[in-house]
């Protein structure tokens, strides 16, 4: 967990273009028809992005030329498709006979097999566009590799065997990757971990020098090291190999590289497309620490301005409410009334909006809140789809909190979220107002030392963002731009990996292709 996100996979979609019973223009009993697509880059206005080719006398054009664009998860990517019959070989369209557009995002385009809408011109339908899209990236493979390791020993006079894991870090010493731990064992063979290839190399496209570290794992996370050696990224594509270990206890200790396999992963949008949806929960910090709603100082005073909570809620609803039905929850915590209010269902960033306002009409601020309990709810929802649907569940939930003051609870939310990171689930948490939060970054340390059962979080499902800190860099507008990115890039990663850990796989669904019609 981090305030600012990790690098996350470019995603690379091809757009394919079509138009089915585009009306004849004045010009022409038949259009030589040109599709042309605009994009709206935040802070700026509609700028032509790229062009399919021209056809000539087809009513029910299949462009040839695919659009690529870059894809992002965290922005709302807005999208502009204007047809046109062309009536020279100018360049400019205004020399061109305009048919009609269809306004929309990239997410609507992404979370359906083939996304279908009208073309209208002056509230008149003048056609149907067609458009189906490819994930084309080149970062979908992944190194599956199985380590084992011999003679292991602690330090000191100490006889006991280790319980050793491994750790893979990057040259920075950043940690990239790290296996279970095994009791007991000097001999251990770790369960298969799995790296991508793109965390392999630089930007120049050059194999990176990585860190191996053995170390014998302690409960309360002072993990003591059993040896390290330096190696380089290409090595783990040629298995076997065998690697000593430096600064250890016992000359003999080597790590060995025992399997190294290249498998081809589902991608985030493989699962979007065919049928998995994302549940949003916007949880808000009801608590005093917020001040007085009646007094225009108040984090929750409506007045000419939107509150942070507004701004935060709707930065981010903007952006999911397309992969969502435009469906969000609503809940509260930390009011006089109870730990955890009754769950409100909404639909649109509106109507979040206008539940935040009601709530704050009704509702007794308290005095603790506990960020437990809305995790511990939202957990409970995830759980429930499980036993429903089982394997076949492919649901996942996103709690987004939104609060001002210092976790009071903070053993039990790293519980709550280690436990969490073995449902359906990612944690947004939001920082509200002038407070520090100093405890909310000590958070991912707990995490890591807090063991369930002897297990630690499956998982990364942890995203933090402080609000207040952004705003005094951007103005409000920027601001929300800002923090969509920081918490929501690293979405599509953990879905994936939620996928991957428990083996659902994408529904398979049939393609529904651009329909045949004689042009």
């Amino acid at each position: 967990m981090t305030s600012h996100h990790s690098s996350v996979p470019s995603i690379e979609v091809e757009l394919s273009i079509s138009a089915r019973l585009l009306l004849e223009s004045d010009a022409s009993p038949k259009p030589d028809p040109l599709c042309v697509v605009f994009n709206h880059p935040f802070g700026r206005g509609w700028q032509e992005y790229a062009r399919t080719e021209i056809l000539r006398d087809v009513l029910n054009p299949d462009f040839h030329n695919k659009i690529k664009i870059h894809y992002c998860f965290e922005e709302q990517q807005k999208l502009k498709f204007q047809m046109f019959d062309t009536d020279s070989c100018s360049h400019s369209l205004s020399k061109h006979t305009y048919l009609g557009k269809v306004q929309c995002t990239l997410a609507d385009i992404v979370t359906v097999q083939a996304y279908t809408a009208d073309i209208m011109l002056n509230g008149v339908k003048r056609g149907q566009l067609i458009i189906t899209v490819m994930d084309v990236s080149h970062n979908r493979e992944e190194l599956e590799l199985i380590f084992s390791a011999s003679h292991l020993r602690k330090s000191g006079l100490s006889f006991s065997l280790p319980d050793p894991f491994l750790d893979i870090l990057s040259s920075k010493k950043t940690l990239m990757k790290r296996t279970t731990y095994l009791s007991s064992t000097k001999n251990p063979v770790w369960p298969a971990i799995s790296v991508p290839f793109r965390v392999l190399r630089n930007n120049r496209g050059e194999y990176k020098q990585l860190t191996l570290q053995c170390y014998h794992y302690c409960k309360d996370g002072h993990h003591q090291l059993l040896g390290e050696t330096e190696i380089h990224a290409r090595q783990l594509l040629e298995a076997p190999a065998s690697f000593p270990l430096k600064k250890s206890h016992s000359s003999k200790a080597v790590i060995e590289l025992t399997t190294s396999k290249t498998k081809r992963v589902h991608s985030f949008l493989d699962y979007i497309s065919s049928g998995t949806k994302l549940h949003f929960t916007f949880a808000i910090d009801f608590t005093d620490s917020n001040g007085d709603p009646h007094n225009p100082t108040s984090l929750h005073h409506i007045g000419r301005d939107p509150t942070q909570y507004e701004l935060a809620m709707r930065a981010i609803g903007d952006v999911i409410q397309g992969y969502t039905g435009e469906m969000f929850s609503l809940l509260n915590f930390g009011a006089r009334s109870a730990p955890v209010s009754h769950e409100l269902h909404v639909r649109g960033v509106e109507g979040v909006i206008n539940a935040y306002r009601s709530c704050l009409h009704s509702i007794q601020l308290g005095q603790t809140g506990c960020l437990s309990p809305p995790i511990e709810h939202v957990a409970r929802s995830a759980k429930k789809h499980l036993e429903w649907r089982g394997l076949d569940c492919d649901d996942y939930f996103v709690l987004v909190i939104l609060t001002c003051r210092e976790i009071a609870d903070t053993n039990q939310v790293a519980k709550a979220i280690t436990e969490a990171s073995e449902l359906p689930m990612s944690v947004l948490i939001v920082g509200i107002g002038p407070t520090s939060f100093t405890s909310v970054t000590r958070i991912e340390e707990d995490i890591k030392k807090l063991s369930q059962n002897g297990r630690n979080a499956a998982r990364d499902v942890v995203q933090y963002a402080q609000f207040n800190e952004i705003l005094e860099k951007y103005d409000v507008m920027a601001g929300g731009f800002q923090l969509a990115k920081q918490l929501l890039a690293d979405i599509p990663e953990q879905l994936v990996a939620y996928m991957k850990m428990k083996g659902i796989l994408p529904k398979k669904k049939e393609i529904l292709c651009p329909f045949s019609i004689k042009n």
